[in-house]
């Protein structure tokens, strides 16, 4: 019976079982095995073949397989005995993007000739009955697969040719290197009354108007698709003449225009790798060729080129490099492949056809096979922390922005640059998106930090907007230090006043008038109520205290200690940047010495007790200031406050505040100046809201 024939045939799964001949239906990229009855019931030898008739489409192509499988016992044309059976198994592949149609049969005669029609095809090919389970991978690598680098170089295919090297005859584009060629779409386009338009893939040997063909017994992989507006284009042929003369025939049946592909060899007997296209229709209507690709296998991969099998199941229209490899698996069997991401890339999305697929840990698990298995791994890539910040909150950058040349009153969006963490994206102008709630405050977010957290300074009990004048935007009035006359009082916190060296000036062991105050606010408001689980302590406020000399020449009265002035020519560096040579930056200068930060931190000096402090200067230019009045931007509160950022010292010790909306500096021990505290809250924190101000980020 049927189930003894299926065990002797190592158990092949049949999907469909065929007597006489039957309609079988395949959907798109579906196999079926069927088992095709030979039974001789009289008492003579009769002669037998298995056949084909392909309905639609109207003919076999290279995404269809029609062939006997090895595990068969039986071959699929030949005698049988009287009053016997025979049972062959046939696999019927498509790998197409369309269902096929078609009958399977078996024809018997007396003689050897069996006198089939025309139109029905003997099946005389061989196939492993396994189902073959092929996986690629952008940006990835497939264990033991093949490595594909840079199948497109340029440009696009929803782009026309824009971003292409082209070249050629008229009516005629190329990419002018040896490896590639392609078009874009409509990369080749006419009337339809331009026929017979030769060279359009073109070589010669001479080198004029030459092509990608240039080399003799070169081996070419193609792959082309044929469309018209009108749906009404016919090819006739399109002939790789070499000593394979392979042809690829591209035809409309049904108006449906199908994807050919195959690999060629250019030999000294070609002229041209096509010989003609010759578009059909009505006249004048417009028709073009579209994703036109070619690659010199032999020049690209030397002699391991891959297979046109792992080409048309690997290639793709894109810059960077795929892999692939394959395995034959039986219906209903599980397999895993090892897919590692290449550096920079993290996964991003996984399809397969006739099965299910899961992927975690480099780790691709197919299971329920049904069908030949085509699953695409993808990778993108990999953002940073500060890039997932900003993806977290929906926003997007302008791109970088390092310098600054003019006050920004109106909304400038979000810009990047570089701090000690990475990649930093600062807000600039009157935005409107960059309200924060959080501890019952509402606060502005000044940038992302490079690590992803996110910098806010204090901007009231309730959301004011730009441009709003009121002293609800500060925490209070605080001198920064109680006296002034001293370089060391320059610092967040200090050393040793009318000390005779640089490092005892500024070693941070006191802390200043207005670290104490803002502590203390940070003490009774955040840690005592619970949230500072939320604030990241990975992060530094740079109380930048290097040296910095304004013009050649001229007079050094000292070098930032002691009670001589840090003035004239030679300034703390935030004056000599921003106020002289109106440079800005987000790193810190002197990072272990001037970055302050908690013992928690992996940078800066690591001497606060709490993660708070105070905005800096270049902070304050990033986000509007250029030095002239500006009350439209979000820093401008109509209040003086202070920055953390040194000036001069000496005498007077000075450091810069926010004044009228712009940079000023004074003397450390004014007392009327206001205090807005700025921390930053970590990356993994929940927010609902838009950031806006009737609609502000709320932390949860």
């Amino acid at each position: 019976g049927v189930d003894a024939i299926k065990l002797e045939a190592s158990n092949i799964p049949v999907d469909q079982e065929i007597m006489e001949y039957e309609k079988v239906v395949i959907s798109a990229n579906e196999a079926k095995t069927i088992a095709l009855n030979v039974s001789n019931s009289t008492n003579q030898t009769l002669h037998y073949g298995a056949w084909y008739q392909m309905i639609s489409p109207g003919s076999i192509n290279d995404n269809i397989t029609i062939a006997k499988l090895t595990d068969s016992p039986d071959e699929t044309s030949g005698t049988i005995d009287g009053n016997s059976n025979k049972t062959i198994y046939i696999y019927i592949g498509n790998n197409s993007s369309s269902t096929i149609t078609l009958y399977v049969g078996i024809k018997y005669s007396e003689t050897s000739s069996l006198g089939l029609p025309d139109n029905r095809v003997l099946i005389t090919g061989t196939r492993d009955g396994k189902y073959i389970v092929g996986v690629t991978a952008t940006n990835g690598m497939v264990e033991n697969g093949v490595i594909l680098t840079n199948l497109i170089t340029n440009g696009s295919f929803e782009d026309g040719l824009n971003g292409w090297l082209v070249g050629g005859p008229s009516y005629s584009e190329g990419i002018t290197q040896t490896d590639i060629f392609v078009t874009g779409s409509y990369g080749y386009r006419g009337k339809s009354n331009l026929t017979n338009q030769d060279n359009i893939l073109w070589y010669n040997f001479d080198g004029v108007n030459s092509g990608p063909f240039k080399e003799i017994g070169h081996h070419y992989y193609v792959s082309q698709q044929i469309r018209n507006d009108s749906n009404s284009l016919f090819v006739t042929h399109a002939i790789a003449r070499g000593t394979q003369n392979i042809e690829f025939y591209i035809n409309n049946t049904n108006g449906k225009f199908v994807e050919v592909s195959g690999i060629a060899i250019a030999d000294g007997t070609q002229n041209y790798f096509a010989t003609a296209w010759n578009p059909g229709g009505s006249n004048g209507a417009y028709w073009y060729t579209d994703d036109i690709m070619t690659i010199d296998l032999t020049s690209s991969y030397g002699s391991s080129y891959p297979s046109k099998e792992i080409l048309d199941r690997s290639i793709g229209y894109f810059d960077g490099s795929v892999s692939y490899n394959y395995q034959k698996l039986n219906k209903g069997n599980s397999t895993n492949f090892k897919i590692t991401p290449n550096n920079g890339y993290e996964f991003d999305s996984v399809v397969c056809t006739n099965s299910d697929a899961n992927y975690s840990n480099n780790i691709l698990t197919i299971s329920n096979i049904i069908g030949d298995v085509q699953c695409s791994v993808n990778f993108k890539k990999q953002l940073s922390p500060s890039e997932q910040t900003l993806q977290k909150l929906g926003l997007s950058s302008n791109g970088v922005k390092d310098t600054i040349s003019a006050v920004a009153t109106t909304n400038e969006g979000i810009w990047e640059t570089q701090d000690d963490y990475g990649t930093t994206y600062y807000f600039r102008g009157a935005v409107p998106n960059n309200y924060v709630k959080f501890a019952g405050y509402y606060w502005r977010i000044i940038r992302i930090n490079g690590n992803g957290s996110i910098r806010l300074i204090y901007d009231g009990t309730v959301a004011h907007a730009n441009g709003e004048s009121s002293s609800d935007r500060q925490i209070g009035t605080s001198s920064y230090n109680s006296s002034y006359n001293d370089n060391a009082y320059v610092g967040y916190m200090y050393g040793q006043a009318d000390s005779s060296t640089y490092e005892a000036t500024h070693a941070n062991t006191n802390s200043s008038t207005i670290k104490t105050y803002i502590d203390n606010w940070y003490k009774i408001n955040i840690v005592d109520k619970g949230y500072s689980a939320k604030v990241e302590e990975d992060v530094i406020y740079c109380n930048d205290r290097s040296i910095s000399i304004y013009k050649p020449g001229g007079y050094y009265p000292n070098f930032g200690y002691g009670t001589s002035n840090t003035v004239y020519r030679c300034f703390f560096t935030p004056w000599n940047r921003n106020g002289q040579i109106q440079q800005v930056t987000m790193k810190c200068p002197q990072l272990s010495q001037d970055g302050m930060s908690t013992s928690k931190a992996t940078k800066g000096n690591r001497v606060l007790i709490y993660p708070v402090g105070l905005i800096t200067m270049d902070e304050v230019v990033y986000g509007g200031d250029y030095g002239i009045q500006n009350n439209s931007y979000y820093l401008y509160t109509g209040q003086d406050y202070w920055t953390i950022s040194p000036i001069s010292g000496g005498s007077k010790a000075h450091v810069r505040y926010v004044f009228n909306g712009y940079s000023e500096d004074t003397h450390v021990d004014v007392s009327a100046l206001g205090v807005r505290p700025v921390l930053s809250l970590k990356s993994d924190i929940s927010l609902t809201g838009s950031g806006t101000q009737n609609d502000p980020w709320i932390v949860q």
